[in-house]
């Protein structure tokens, strides 16, 4: 059976597109700087899902930049074809956020089903990551993780299975493996309503990006601003229960996005909030800010968000 994915709302999504897929890349690296590849770096790879599907997806090493290609045709009638609407506005996506050349590519599934994980070995041996269906539900929001904690000095990949999943490995220079961590929060948008129209989006992606969006209204209701925010984050269960979590983030861009010509700028902001599932559908979390200056909620108390069905 293959895993359904929850939509971000589509008005969300063409403004990730235009403002957040740009946080950065390798443009600007000189090409001669790129390493040589060796005879074990993959430059090119399909994403094998280990059975006769063909998900029409490839990645390759361009000069050092990453681009993924989907075959629209092979991807809709193999994944999308129960109901899902999928618009890929173009073939071939660039990755970005990348700001180190990538010498090496493998691409595999984490989890308990089809899930391809993209991962980028930069010439510095740290690690990139790329949810691929998550990418790809985004309209083409193809932007990857920034460099994971803990995965230094790596020089390959390969499949792992687990006791109950799938996953990937990265193997050191030394020989040593390490499992390449997704992250097991909902896909899905959390929205916060104020009674003046104002909300507050909070979207985290099983690759560790994470996106807050404050939509802001005038006298009329109607939307006049709306920032958005692009970071990272990491997540500690609290006391071993995963459905009450400690989420630390890094905000590495913002973007104005109803302003002209908006484009992300550097923007720093580094904090910590509690994460609580409220019921057993996952769909109503409870945010405890504790720290950082993104969240216009006051800190120390329990605000309630609410997935977003639209």
């Amino acid at each position: 059976m293959k895993r359904m994915r929850p939509f971000i709302t589509a008005m969300a999504a063409m403004l990730l597109c235009a403002c957040g897929g740009k946080a950065g890349n390798a443009a600007g690296q000189d090409p001669a700087a790129v390493a040589a590849p060796s005879a074990d770096y993959v430059t090119k790879t399909d994403y094998d899902c280990g059975s006769d599907e063909d998900f029409g997806i490839s990645a390759e090493i361009r000069s050092g930049k990453v681009f993924v290609s989907v075959n629209a045709d092979k991807f809709v009638k193999t994944y999308a074809g129960q109901g899902m609407d999928y618009r890929l506005n173009e073939s071939t996506y660039e990755v970005q956020n990348l700001d180190a050349p990538i010498v090496s590519l493998h691409m595999s599934d984490i989890g308990q089903d089809y899930n391809p994980v993209l991962c980028m070995l930069r010439q510095d041996g740290r690690v990139q990551i790329l949810d691929v269906f998550d990418a790809i539900s985004r309209r083409g929001f193809f932007q990857a993780s920034w460099p994971l904690p803990g995965l230094k000095d790596i020089t390959a990949f390969k499949k792992q299975s687990y006791e109950e999943y799938l996953g990937i490995a990265a193997i050191g220079r030394d020989g040593s493996e390490t499992e390449v961590p997704l992250n097991a929060i909902s896909q899905t948008e959390f929205v916060h309503n104020e009674s003046d129209g104002t909300k507050v989006i909070l979207h985290f992606t099983c690759d560790w990006k994470f996106v807050c969006q404050h939509f802001i209204t005038g006298p009329d209701f109607g939307v006049k601003e709306i920032k958005e925010y692009v970071g990272e984050y990491t997540a500690k269960p609290i006391d071993g229960n995963s459905d009450r979590q400690q989420i630390t983030y890094t905000i590495h861009t913002f973007c104005p996005v109803l302003a002209d010509n908006a484009k992300p700028v550097p923007f720093t902001d580094k904090g910590t909030f509690i994460f609580e599932y409220k019921d057993n559908t996952g769909q109503q979390i409870a945010v405890t800010p504790q720290s950082g200056k993104i969240l216009p909620l006051p800190k120390g108390q329990p605000v309630r968000f609410d997935q977003d069905a639209q």
